[in-house]
């Protein structure tokens, strides 16, 4: 049988260096990124894994990567994502970060009305932006990469700076591949085009791109071929921000324009500067939140499918619009092409006929019943540590949608870190139950208990599929 075209390019083992139970969640042209369990930490943590061929191309620039990942370990901010740790296992050169529930800003940049975000909201992302690129700047550390995609924001609301797998040291080398141009070029400052001397003024050009993109919904130069791209940053000027926005302030496109300025000396001098001119036009509170994920990671490819889709399944076969065998055998067919199917119920209406109201209807009962499941969890976790009015209120007032951790952070009955560990220690009572269902299904296939990205790599395509339709379904009955 052929090999779907998802599980093709590099392999990892289910455990590297001090980390286990690996599952990829993220999949780019250099590398995949995997959750995965820290045996030393006893945390979750993500785990950047680079291509094993970018080693066998260039050995010292991939020593070097491990050297300077390792020195961001000493940046300990909440504005940035922790680097814990950076390693060589084999042929696998990895590096170990802290793990992030919730979306990227370009994920947010795509969800808001029109395409673009509100000049409060624009201006509140890139003021938290530009103050985490401050303890990165002080360490002579230049991002290099600053875009939408390499922003994280959290469930809570938090912001966070990502991938710092392009950045540079004060002494001048790349962290990967040397001699070449790298980053992304529709945010390339014109310094960084030319290279020439790079400083943290890059970084803020960056910035500036994209601070354009969430007002606009369009970076300034995005078409053409690479070459005409990074001509524009060194020569063109963009539109201006107003002839494509008019709702944002003279004041707020002046900020912008300053840091789009091609001369890095007539920029902002310092990320500190540029943080505090956006945030007299930012919104005091965050601006969007993302929907909380299920776990697993939704449109991850680990070999569940989310946990909101399990409860869709559930729904659907209650209510006998499909029979439970005919959802299995649709679960299995959308995961061996998820990444061109798109969500779980589209894939329904496209090739079951499933009405788009039902499939809408059914998708939100099924998320606020997988929301509903984690937050009781939560409650029963906590509850021995709440007053009776606290209780009360969480029984009378947490609305369908509303996850329980952010709503004691709101009303300040938990602090951010507390909240995290509460939901890291729902996301481990519901990984026991897919633990004793994968044990069940084992047991009818009389298969060694092992966990499913174990067996993933380890059985043949259709007989891992026999043993994941088994797994599913003893979930789905014990929702």
């Amino acid at each position: 049988m052929a090999k779907s075209k998802k599980r093709r390019g590099f392999k990892v083992p289910p455990t590297l260096g001090p980390c286990t139970h690996l599952v990829k969640i993220g999949e780019g042209a250099m590398g995949a990124v995997y959750r995965a369990d820290h045996a030393g930490m006893g945390l979750e943590v993500a785990v950047k894994v680079l291509n094993p061929k970018l080693g066998k191309q260039d050995p010292v620039a991939v020593k070097r990567f491990v050297r300077e990942v390792r020195s961001l370990a000493a940046i300990n901010d909440p504005l940035v994502i922790r680097v814990f740790d950076a390693g060589q296992d084999g042929p696998y050169t990895y590096a170990i970060m802290e793990l992030i529930r919730g979306k990227s800003l370009e994920k947010l940049l795509h969800a808001a009305p029109e395409g673009r975000m509100s000049p409060g909201a624009a201006a509140h992302y890139c003021s938290k932006i530009a103050r985490g690129l401050i303890p990165v700047h002080r360490l002579g550390i230049v991002h290099r990469d600053i875009k939408p995609e390499n922003v994280m924001v959290e469930q809570s609301g938090g912001t966070k700076i990502a991938d710092f797998g392009l950045a540079q040291s004060d002494d001048g080398q790349n962290l990967t591949m040397a001699d070449q141009i790298v980053g992304t070029p529709e945010y390339m400052a014109p310094e960084l085009v030319a290279q020439k001397d790079v400083t943290g003024q890059a970084d803020l050009y960056s910035l500036g791109i994209t601070a354009y993109e969430l007002l606009t919904g369009k970076t300034p130069f995005n078409s053409g071929t690479l070459l005409q791209i990074v001509q524009c940053h060194l020569r063109k000027e963009p539109i201006p921000l107003r002839a494509k926005n008019p709702n944002v302030p003279p004041e707020l496109e002046a900020v912008v324009n300053k840091l789009l300025a091609k001369d890095p000396s007539k920029r902002y001098k310092t990320a500190e500067e540029a943080a505090d001119a956006l945030a007299v036009y930012a919104d005091r509170d965050p601006p969007y939140r993302p929907e909380p994920d299920a776990l697993p990671t939704a449109n991850s490819s680990g070999p569940l499918p989310p946990f909101e889709d399990l409860y869709l399944v559930k729904l659907l076969a209650r209510h006998q619009v499909y029979p439970l065998d005919t959802l299995l055998d649709g679960i299995l067919a959308w995961r061996r092409q998820a990444s061109q199917a798109g969500p779980f119920a589209h894939f329904l209406v496209q090739r079951a006929g499933l009405p788009a109201a039902t499939a809408e209807q059914a998708t939100t009962a099924a998320r606020n019943e997988a929301l509903g499941l984690r937050n009781q969890l939560a409650f029963n976790a906590m509850k021995s540590r709440l007053r009776p009015d606290q209780a009360q209120a969480i029984l009378s007032e947490l609305r369908p949608g509303v996850r329980l951790s952010d709503y004691c952070v709101q009303r300040a009955w938990l602090n951010p870190n507390d909240a995290r560990e509460l939901e890291r220690h729902v996301d481990q009572l519901l990984q026991q139950g897919v633990v004793r269902s994968t044990q069940q299904a084992c047991q009818r296939l009389g298969a060694p208990p092992a966990p499913l990205q174990d067996l993933e790599s380890r059985y043949p395509e259709a007989q891992f599929d026999q043993l994941l339709r088994l797994t599913i379904r003893a979930i789905v009955e014990q929702l």
